[in-house]
């Protein structure tokens, strides 16, 4: 069944109770509002020196301060918090306090095994610190137990990123490694240390005697405060003991040496004086970070509370607390408590030292299985490992299974499973299935085809009874389909991915849904490898719906934006239109636009309205999508690029594209993507014939050629459609440029198209099928074949025409306009006149009829004119021939630099003329200038 997600211990999250009997020290509490003026404050000091004491009276401040407490958001870290999913849990609850509204996929997707670009959710969760109206401190508590380098990371992103009114305040034993030399430069960083937090000779003085209530001599306070040279610690440990001694001046004699010599004496002595049974109790807890009543009552064996209710740890409990006897309290509640660290050490030190060691296994064991049934699993078996309990590992890991790596993240699983002997996870199949997806999560595949080979084994000797098998059997078979089915989505075995995952969804319980969700996921991708779009739609529709209910959105909107392409390339673009604005519109109730994933079904969108020629719902789409995806999330990051130059390209915008296709070359090639490599060079050989750069084009394209074909052309559904548009037309639309003239070329371009024709009609994409017969269409209008060219035009126009295909005949600009005009007059096709009307109203923007004598068949083949200067009839004031030259060389799309070195005059020469060529034109942009002109016939 689907397991909850892990419970957060929530007095980490709450800042500590101030303690009754401390030294208020305004000095530093104003010092710390000064610093609110800085992005970071630090707090370093050693042991002892009062650093959380500080903050806790800092924001709890008297009645009577002035200043406002700024709003808060605590979380107190420890070694388990070295996990990166853990430590992004406990951020997003955190700061899910001070923006209650925010968004809360964050906590829930890390914990349900969805570790999207750590940045990715980082930026949403400082999204929602930006929108907190009022001043607003993050407090990162014991920092100095943290030292995985991601965690360090992670948090310098947020110190570079924290909105203005937001200030992050680190408390630490040891300076972090956080460029602070840098933040020191930039005036962004505070700082408090051990000189600023160490108690002042007149502090010193009013805590003993004041707060204390010792009745000291002059010389037995100044001997104290320079023996214990200000720290706060040693004082309070020293004032402690001195309340018992009835020789004070001997006592204060005898406190020499270092800190940690003071420390051990006189917890020691204060120890000793205890009676025994709170000494037990001390020593038998100190094993825990965290105490409360039930937990120690679990690990002293005591099973039945007493009549009034009351548990003997709880009473001892607060009677530490009422002595103060180095217990602080977690939280408002007085529920959870620690010891002070150093009290703490010194404690286990003497329970290890002082019993056996099978009876500190035996404390460690009853706290893990506490920790267990309570569904604290990294605590659970935390305590396990400490005692040697391997069984009790396998007993909490083993009936999670496959889920446990999404409980607690595979940085967790990877410290616990060396633990366990070899020939106990060969012998249990969940555990080697376990030590099997590990290796998947690091594409090492003959590591996890090896696994999932000792997993079989064991599973065959469950099912003879010669193994203990744990669980319900078939379900065990079916989690062994999906890591097999997952395998061979790496090697690209599509056969065996289709068969593995038909078993694991037949297999799996109907529940496990998280399982199920990420086995449809590589259904979808094997049926596209083997050109079953049916079937890959059905995969991904299943997954679109699973992730949602099984708590993974990201993998929702992955499988959405896969389901929108399918269903283009199947010729049903309105379908696949609705099927987006639905799921949006159901995250968008459900308040997870925010989750990773989220910008792709609206990148989807977005090329859908291209495909239609619905470019100002194209552009919308499309920022929505750029604001969602982080360059960190490479394969998404692309494929907004990409679509950014296609959406350019549609907008008659041949510089903007070519800057992002070349930008998307350069991420590329970093990270080695063939499919996106051979994507852009098609695409920019594309731009580069529109622009007459035929050489050009022929060098990419002839680089293109040379290439294997991606495997992502045949499984990934962007990559699908990309190929189909750019690498399959490319070469094609090269060919036809070159033709023009040439009644050969053009007869042998024809027949290479009518076989490239039959092949996409038989299970080509549906765009090939349609842009083919365009550029077929074309062929034969300049091999004076008129009337076979309006057969074939008219039937790319049926096939468009019931799906709003616009994109594929407009970007063939004036030159396709002779042969629609033709077809938008005729009275009796009316769907084939509408659509065309619809794409000749493309070519002409400003809603004039486009004149047959300019855009007639002829002009396909006649050599240039020489640029003229527009008749004065045209336009109230008439275009120079010097304009006329800066208005074509925009419109092969070169840009003010580069028309000044074309025409050698200056570049500032260059934007008088595109400003007097908007003023005469009456436009307001380049696109719109290009445009005017070409509707006007002067270019």
């Amino acid at each position: 069944m689907l397991n909850p997600p892990l419970p957060l211990v929530r007095s980490k999250l709450t800042p500590p109770a101030l303690p009754p009997d401390i030294l208020r020290r305004p000095q530093l509490t104003e010092r710390l509002a000064t610093c609110l003026r800085r992005r970071l404050t630090l707090i370093s000091a050693p042991a002892g020196y009062g650093k959380t004491t500080l903050l806790a009276e800092w924001l709890a401040p008297v009645p009577s301060t002035l200043s406002p407490v700024p709003s808060l958001a605590w979380l107190t870290l420890d070694a388990a918090d070295n996990d990166l999913k853990l430590f992004l849990s406990y951020l997003a609850a955190a700061l899910a306090q001070l923006h209650p509204h925010g968004r809360p996929y964050a906590a829930n997707a890390v914990m349900r095994g969805i570790l999207p670009p750590v940045e990715t959710l980082l930026a949403d969760m400082l999204n929602d610190l930006a929108e907190v109206a009022e001043q607003s401190v993050i407090v990162l508590d014991d920092y100095h137990l943290i030292t995985a380098p991601e965690f360090h990371r992670a948090i310098a992103f947020i110190v570079d990123h924290l909105p203005p009114r937001a200030h992050l305040v680190i408390a630490t034993r040891a300076d972090p490694p956080l460029h602070l030399a840098r933040l020191r430069a930039r005036g962004q960083l505070a700082e408090l240390r051990a000189a600023d937090l160490s108690f002042s000779p007149e502090e010193s003085v009013a805590y003993l005697l004041d707060i204390m209530k010792l009745a000291l001599a002059r010389d037995q306070l100044a001997a104290l405060i320079e023996r214990t040279e200000g720290w706060p610690a040693g004082l309070q440990l020293t004032a402690t003991a001195l309340h018992d001694h009835t020789d004070q001046a001997a006592f204060v004699d005898s406190v020499v040496g270092s800190n940690r010599f003071i420390v051990d004496y006189l917890i020691e002595d204060v120890f000793e004086r205890l009676p025994t049974h709170v000494q037990s109790f001390l020593l038998q807890t100190s094993l825990l970070d965290r105490l409360c009543g039930p937990l120690c009552d679990a690990l002293l064996g005591i099973e039945h509370l007493p009549a009034d209710g009351a548990s003997y740890s709880r009473i001892i409990l607060d009677t530490l607390e009422h002595d103060n006897l180095f217990l602080l309290p977690l939280d408002a509640d007085r529920h959870w408590y620690r010891y002070h660290h150093l009290f703490a050490e010194v404690l286990r030190d003497r329970l290890i030292s002082g019993v056996a060691p099978a009876q500190v296994a035996l404390l460690h064991r009853r706290a893990s299985a506490w920790y267990a049934a309570y569904g604290l699993l990294p605590m659970a078996v935390g305590h396990a490992l400490e005692a040697g309990a391997i069984d009790d590992v396998v007993a909490i890991i083993e009936p999670v299974g496959l889920a446990m790596a999404t409980r607690v993240g595979e940085a967790t699983l990877r410290r616990w499973l060396p633990a366990i002997p070899d020939a106990t996870l060969r012998a249990r199949p969940r555990l080697a299935l376990l030590r099997a997806w590990l290796c998947l999560a690091d594409y090492d595949q003959q590591g996890a085809g090896e696994w999932l080979q000792v997993a079989e084994a064991a599973l065959a000797r469950v099912a003879v009874g010669d193994s203990d098998g744990v669980g319900n059997v078939t379900n065990l078979r079916g989690e062994l389909c999906a890591v097999r089915a997952r395998l061979a989505t790496l090697t690209g075995d599509a056969p065996t991915v289709i068969t593995s995952a038909a078993e694991a969804l037949r297999l799996l319980q109907s529940d496990n849904l998280a399982l199920r969700t990420r086995v449809a996921k590589d259904l979808g991708y094997a049926y596209m490898a083997r050109g079953d779009l049916g079937g890959a739609e059905q995969a991904f529709a299943e997954a679109m719906v699973n992730g949602f209910v099984a708590g993974y959105p990201y993998i929702s909107f992955m499988a959405a934006s896969d389901f929108a392409y399918v269903r283009m390339l199947r010729g049903q673009l309105r379908a696949a239109l609705i099927a987006c604005r639905k799921l949006i519109a159901h995250a968008a109730e459900r308040g997870q636009l925010g989750a990773p994933g989220a910008g792709l079904p609206y990148l989807a969108l977005a090329d859908l309205c291209r495909e239609r020629h619905e470019l100002a719902d194209a552009l919308l789409a499309l920022a929505e999508a750029g604001a969602r995806i982080s360059p960190s999330n490479t394969t998404s990051f692309l494929c907004l690029i990409l679509l950014e130059a296609r959406v350019a390209r549609a907008q008659g915008d041949l510089s903007a594209a070519l800057i992002h296709a070349r930008r998307a070359r350069f991420i590329a090639q970093q990270r080695h993507l063939a499919w996106a490599i051979a994507v852009v060079d098609a695409l920019e050989a594309q731009l580069l014939i529109t622009r007459g750069d035929l050489d050009g084009a022929t060098r990419l394209l002839e680089r293109a050629v040379t290439s294997h074909e991606p495997a992502e052309f045949r499984y990934f559904p962007p990559a699908v459609a990309y190929a189909a548009e750019h690498c399959l037309v490319a070469p094609l639309q090269l060919r036809l440029a070159r033709a023009k003239g040439d009644p050969q070329a053009l007869r042998e371009l024809v027949a290479a198209l009518e076989a490239s024709i039959a092949a996409a009609d038989n299970d080509g994409p549906y765009w090939s099928r349609i842009k083919l017969r365009v550029l077929q269409a074309l062929a034969l209008a300049g091999a004076d074949r008129e009337q076979a060219a309006d057969a074939v035009l008219r039937r790319a126009l049926a096939l468009a025409a019931p799906e709003g295909v616009v994109q594929a005949f407009a970007e063939q600009g004036p030159a396709l306009a002779a042969l629609l005009l033709p077809i938008a007059d005729s009275e009796q096709e009316h769907e084939l006149a509408a659509h065309a009307r619809q794409i000749l109203a493309t070519l002409a923007p400003y809603g004039r009829d486009i004149s047959r004598p300019a855009l007639s068949r002829p002009a396909l083949s006649r050599p240039a004119a020489p640029l003229t200067a527009a008749p004065a009839a045209v336009l109230p004031e008439p275009i120079s021939t010097r304009e006329l030259e800066v208005l074509q060389l925009m419109a092969d799309g070169q840009s003010n630099p580069e028309i000044a070195a074309s025409l050698v005059i200056a570049v500032s020469t260059v934007k008088s003329h595109v400003n007097s060529i908007f003023g005469k034109l009456g436009v307001a942009t380049r696109t719109q200038s290009i445009a005017r002109a070409r509707h006007l016939g002067l270019i």
